[in-house]
């Protein structure tokens, strides 16, 4: 009994990170997305210094949740181990 509660737990805690990884590639992927089409649709003597830094504070977030649902994906790897 104590097993099969233990591994209920596990399960729901590998679903909550599960959610949360995906909600932070679907972030991810819009961040992107909005990146790509900045770049990609002004020429690079448009951009203005703020747009510069804007841009790159925008790729540093993208960066950012990448790594933390890589970090959820591991965890959630781990757990399925046991």
């Amino acid at each position: 009994m104590a097993n099969m509660t233990r591994r209920s737990h596990e399960e729901i805690e590998a679903a909550r990170l599960l959610s949360q990884a995906v909600a932070l590639v679907e972030e991810s992927r819009a961040l992107g997305y909005a990146l790509t089409m900045a770049l990609a649709s002004t020429p690079r003597e448009e951009f203005s210094r703020e747009e510069i830094d804007a841009l790159c504070q925008l790729a540093y977030e993208l960066l950012n949740k990448l790594t933390k649902a890589l970090e959820f994906f591991r965890e959630i790897d781990k757990a399925s181990d046991t």
